[in-house]
């Protein structure tokens, strides 16, 4: 065998093929044709709601059926869950702990910090839903107790690899629907009707119809207005490079689909798995292709992000046809795809000597675990005794256990007797043994780290927040230099966030050199500068933010806006002294999260968009950070490496806005933000709760914050000469918006 050859047979045993497991019907499926190890969400905190997830007995006996044919379970926890609910993880969690869960899959942090401390030796994969993208996010993972990421969909193959030279297991999506924002970062279906991605309701919104506008003028044609719906992700050809770039385990999406699409698609990539494994020329046969889409087919497939987003092909666009199925193909495939029962192979000693108790050892090959078994006493046989033939013929009866022999050897003098039901009883009851010595072996004790005084403390209900008199302190985030210059004229503003991905490198410079002049703010002292930094930091969007961070620092920026907890690692290892405020999307449910944000360095928390009031007690005032709550602003709905305008007619490398208006004509805002290569889908409506101050007083915030980013300058002057002035004078504040949203502030998600 060749070095190359080698060294590819090496990296692809190491490889996983991971499916999913929507049901248990999905996961027999998945494990029949070949996976590796299954996902699996139970009845509580996974993201598909409303997949066929199996009760807690269901998901033990998923384990025990994994466990015995030497595949993994990974236990799905990927959404964000409350205080109240935190305290019930352990609970919940506690059996499959015990009956050999392999690893737990999260996104929330007070989660992670959660396990960490009760199941200290669980396994933990952090959840795509994470967006980790670069190798300063994966070795601050791997510090709190992290062993694998499953990795955001958009990393090209060379960042990957960038993640790999850390050491930490990478998971990578090879097949199936994509999001089209950001995974974790979007809020559209929890805006418009209620139900969170976060907390695996998403209801599809991406899926439907919207024109594109631009200036009142519709760009789109009827029937090709699918522009967010995305085609799936299909990566069979690309299976070497990816396993060259360092992905450990192949990941195929699908938990809300059936067992038939499971098993065909886990058997496909099997076949191609091996034979990179193999060393054999790599090459897709076409009618392997058509069967995948066969199976399912929205509207074509792409690579996706891999060698990089370079146009617009990705989305849909035209309304996707539900084009007849070949069946009469599909059954001919299923036919050599079918797979089959996936057995352990045994070896085994039967002892069969006149005078003594028959004795039967079955041990696997796997790993050695053995069982003996002895039965009565071989009676001599009064006319035709029982031969090695007849002994093996009865032994060798496994039938639908989950065993098949590799080696049966027989000692025996060939001249003794038992009944036949004795023999079967014998070979019935070493089986079982084996069974449960296997299962035995993986499972757990009850943790001894379990601490009543944890659970208690979980267990509490929400802190009440203390009653502020006193306006907390004033924070604005401003998009435009000219929303910067409106804001100087008005007195009494704390912090300003300045987002830069919406402005140019001259007027970036120009207004941070003119920003702590006394003139600029009309003589009084200038606010606290903090840099919005973009929502995700990808590629070669980091280079450009590096380059920038001595000009910041020389030009007074106390600290950053940040959005995804990696962007704290890579900021504090360059600039330490730097003051780090955690935006919304680095979601803090709980006090746990808020916790681990402190211990990673970070300065402040902006309180979650999607708990109501009475949820956010405890979370401000008495928390470990300093907290802050949005109570203007369009808030940022979906966060995208897609752009609307790539997709209608290809990059125009100009940043704009474009509004997307749904079925019910409700207009969205999406700014392309060029400089850093994004869009922003925004709310149809602006968030205000600046007349609600009674109400979000009693949280102990120490700020609040004002958000403009599509405003006109004359809305922007409502909201300040206004709402603000009102506000800070103690006067009542009145609504001046003929159209805005609550948000989640009185209802919250389920």
């Amino acid at each position: 065998m060749s070095f190359e050859k080698e060294r590819k047979t090496d990296r692809a045993a190491r490889a996983e093929l991971l499916a999913p497991a929507g049901s248990l019907e999905a996961m027999e499926a998945a494990v029949r044709c070949g996976a590796d190890a299954v996902y699996m969400g139970g009845p509580r905190f996974g993201a598909r709601a409303y997949a066929d997830n199996p009760q807690a007995e269901g998901v033990v006996r998923a384990l025990d059926y994994v466990h015995m044919r030497g595949k993994k379970l990974y236990l799905t926890v990927n959404t964000l869950l409350k205080q109240q609910e935190l305290a019930e993880l352990y609970d919940y969690l506690l059996p499959f702990y015990e009956a050999g869960l392999d690893a737990v899959i999260v996104q929330d942090l007070g989660v992670l910090r959660q396990i960490r401390r009760n199941f200290p030796d669980l396994p933990i994969h952090a959840s795509t839903q994470m967006t980790v993208m670069d190798a300063d996010g994966a070795r601050a993972l791997a510090r709190l107790g992290v062993s694998r990421i499953v990795t955001a969909r958009e990393l090209t193959l060379s960042q990957m690899r960038s993640l790999a030279d850390t050491g930490i297991e990478l998971e990578v999506f090879v097949h199936g629907a994509i999001c089209y924002c950001y995974s974790g970062q979007c809020l559209l279906s929890s805006l418009i009707g209620g139900r969170s991605g976060n907390r695996g309701r998403c209801a599809q919104p991406c899926r439907l119809p919207y024109d594109v506008l631009q200036e009142g003028r519709t760009q789109t044609r009827p029937g090709q207005n699918y522009v967010l719906n995305l085609k799936d992700m299909d990566t069979l050809s690309l299976l070497p490079q990816l396993l060259e770039a360092g992905a450990y385990s192949l990941k195929i999406e699908g938990r809300m689909k059936s067992p038939r699409y499971t098993g065909g698609v886990t058997a496909v990539y099997r076949k191609y798995l091996d034979l990179y494994m193999a060393g054999e020329k790599y090459r897709v046969e076409e009618a392997d292709r058509r069967f995948l889409r066969e199976l399912f087919d929205r509207g074509g497939s792409t690579e996706y992000a891999s060698q990089g987003l370079k146009d617009g092909m990705v989305a849909i666009g035209a309304k996707p046809d539900k084009r007849p199925v070949d069946e009469a193909f599909l059954r001919e495939k299923e036919k050599e795809w079918a797979g089959s029962e996936t057995k352990e192979k045994i070896k085994g000693i039967l002892r069969f000597c006149t005078g003594e108790p028959v004795i039967i050892t079955m041990e696997t090959t796997r790993e050695p675990i053995a069982v003996t078994r002895s039965g009565p006493p071989v009676q001599p046989a009064k006319t035709r005794p029982l031969g090695e033939k007849d002994l093996r013929e009865r032994f060798l009866r496994l039938g639908d256990t989950p065993f098949e022999w590799e080696e049966l050897a027989i000692e025996t003098d060939e001249k003794g007797f038992l009944p036949v039901g004795q023999l079967n009883e014998l070979r019935r009851q070493a089986v079982a043994e084996l069974e449960a010595a296997i299962l035995h072996s993986y499972h757990r004790r009850k943790p001894v780290s379990e601490n009543a005084h944890v659970r208690q403390e979980e267990a509490a209900p929400d802190m009440p927040g203390r009653a502020a008199d006193a306006l907390p302190r004033i924070h604005i985030l401003v998009s435009t230099s000219r929303q910067l210059e409106l804001l100087s004229k008005y007195p009494g503003i704390a912090r300003v966030y300045l987002d830069v991905s919406t402005l140019s490198l001259s007027e970036e410079e120009l207004l941070l050199r003119r920003f702590h002049l006394a003139q600029a703010w009309g003589g009084q002292a200038p606010p606290a500068l903090y840099i919005a930094l973009p929502p995700v930091l990808q590629g070669g969007m980091r280079e450009k933010l590096a380059a920038r961070l001595d000009f910041y620092e020389q030009s007074g920026v106390e600290g950053f806006l940040i959005h995804t907890w990696d962007q704290a690692a890579w900021l504090r290892e360059r600039m330490p002294a730097a003051r780090l405020q955690a935006d919304s999307s680095l979601y803090a449910w709980n006090r746990q999260a808020v916790e681990t944000l402190r211990e990673l360095g970070l300065t402040g928390v902006t309180l979650p968009l999607e708990l109501n009031g009475r949820e956010l007690r405890g979370l401000a005032g008495d928390a470990a950070l300093p907290s802050e709550l949005t109570v203007y602003g369009y808030l940022p709905a979906m966060v995208s490496a897609q752009c609307v305008r790539r997709t209608l007619s290809g990059c125009g490398g100009q940043s704009e806005i474009l509004y997307l208006q749904d079925r019910k004509r409700k207009r969205f805002a999406v700014r392309s933000h060029c400089r850093f290569c994004y869009n922003t889908i925004y709310n149809s409506d602006p968030l205000f709760l600046l007349d609600r101050r009674t109400e979000w007083a009693l949280l102990g915030l120490q700020a609040i914050r004002l958000q403009f980013t599509i405003e006109e300058e004359y809305e922007m002057r409502v909201i300040l000469e206004g709402c603000l002035a009102d506000l800070a004078a103690g006067r009542p504040v009145e609504n001046p918006l003929a159209h805005f949203t609550r948000g989640h502030f009185r209802r919250g998600v389920k």
